[in-house]
């Protein structure tokens, strides 16, 4: 089975039990795992609409795909998703797509209580070292027990493992140090804390999401590595061996 027949079959298995197409509300789809995200619920029969926020208008040939400027006309959603990136995941300057940093995290879930979403999802990439911290697993700082404390009906926060990003722009040399201590970490570290496909990441977020009844939940990347195994076994990362 290819790659992409895995992923639609993967998607095929985690068809909702809802019965109910649902809205989406979209912030801080940037980097290569908010891109990602951003397809797999516009592609997602769970939902019908996608609003997306932005930072100009655009248009799109998705029909499901509605932009939209926070703080503009209200929308109303039943889930918010939001993906926190920082200064080091690239963002074009022409990308329309708005940003949420860690400081704008608070700011966006207020976003996602105003347009009346009852289940709010945070998307916050740890590196695989930190994975294995126990503080990884828990609500743990101030920023989420002040989202606890919004009282959303369901909240999820997801860990994936962040994917190391390479600067083209730096020298060759750093290029080349960051390179090889990746490599390392990705041969001493457990299979489970390595860091998935951006595709693969935001296709098991959305089946992690699915599962979770009404409460706080953290998940972490071992929870979604084991979505994968289960549901799209092939796209599992392969561990690189020494020789």
């Amino acid at each position: 089975m290819t790659p992409d027949a895995t992923i639609e079959e993967g998607a095929r298995l985690r068809a909702p039990a809802l019965g109910v197409e649902r809205v989406a509300l979209a912030l801080g789809m940037t980097g290569a795992l908010g891109e990602e995200l951003l397809a797999a619920l516009i592609g997602s029969p769970s939902y019908r609409r996608v609003h997306v926020a932005v930072t100009q208008t655009i248009v799109s040939a998705a029909s499901k795909f509605h932009p939209w400027s926070v703080g503009s006309t209200p929308v109303t959603a039943d889930d918010a998703f939001v993906c926190v990136t920082d200064g080091a995941v690239p963002l074009a300057p022409t990308s329309p797509l708005q940003r949420v940093g860690n400081d704008q995290l608070l700011a966006a879930a207020q976003a996602a209580r105003d347009a009346g979403a009852r289940r709010l999802v945070i998307i916050a990439p740890l590196s695989a070292l930190l994975q294995l911290n126990a503080a990884s697993h828990t609500v743990s700082s101030e920023q989420e027990l002040a989202l606890v404390a919004m009282r959303f009906e369901t909240l999820v926060i997801v860990r994936p493992t962040r994917d190391e990003i390479e600067d083209s722009r730096a020298p060759w040399l750093q290029r080349t140090v960051t390179s090889l201590g990746r490599s390392v970490l990705e041969i001493m570290l457990p299979a489970q804390v390595q860091a998935l496909r951006p595709k693969t990441a935001a296709l098991a977020i959305l089946a992690a999401v699915e599962r979770m009844p009404p409460g706080v939940h953290v998940i972490g990347a071992r929870e979604l590595t084991e979505i994968v195994a289960e549901t799209m076994p092939a796209l599992l990362p392969r561990r690189p061996r020494l020789r």
